[in-house]
């Protein structure tokens, strides 16, 4: 119905529960979009002009705008509710915690652990996500060239630093922030290297 929105950022709202929301000006209309807080935070700087990638969500008379920063993400979203018992909320709760890559490896490498980490998902949700969609995300790796790293090859090394950075008492939404980023700049694998470039990413966040 609206594939996305391009106009000033006029205000941000971080509540800190699963979802926060932005409005963005356009002409004069103030459109509020329900978003992840990584979206919120990385579309851009208020008075910036933005462009928001939107799904619509109608139930009776609440419509609802969710905005991504992405296409792929938007994507991801709509692909997640077709699974049995997932709503827009808990799409949007994995796809704002996860990204959209990290999720696409945790269904083909059947890694229900790493989906639960989205708030809403246990267990049970994860491995119906995973039955549902594997054959899915096969396909959308392969039409974006993405592998898929064997079990205790990357998984096993983005757990562990995983691990160590919750311990220094990072949410989940920061550090797969910073694990994308370290990605972004082909940081490898090995726990430490990812694990000192996260706080460096982390630190300079915080300032």
């Amino acid at each position: 119905m609206i594939a996305y929105l391009r106009g000033t950022l006029q205000s941000r709202d971080i509540t800190g529960g699963p979802a926060d929301k932005i409005v963005v000006d356009i002409a004069g209309v103030g459109f509020e979009v329900t978003t992840s807080k990584r979206t919120a935070l990385s579309v851009g700087d208020l008075g910036e002009t933005v462009t928001v990638h939107t799904a619509v969500s109608i139930r009776e008379t609440d419509w609802t705008i969710f905005g991504f920063s992405s296409r792929e993400e938007r994507e991801m979203f709509g692909l997640l509710q077709s699974v049995t018992g997932v709503g827009p909320k808990l799409a949007l709760a994995l796809v704002g915690t996860l990204g959209t890559e990290q999720i696409a490896e945790a269904v083909v490498a059947d890694d229900p652990k790493l989906l639960s980490q989205a708030p809403g998902v246990g267990s049970k949700v994860a491995q119906r996500i995973i039955l549902e969609l594997k054959p899915k995300m096969e396909d959308w790796n392969r039409q974006r060239g993405l592998s898929v790293a064997a079990p205790g090859g990357r998984s096993h090394s983005v757990e562990e630093a995983r691990s160590i950075l919750e311990g220094l008492g990072y949410t989940l939404t920061e550090i797969n922030m910073a694990f994308k980023k370290a990605q972004d700049d082909s940081v490898n694998d090995d726990v430490e290297l990812l694990v000192r470039h996260s706080l460096k990413i982390l630190g300079a966040a915080g300032r």
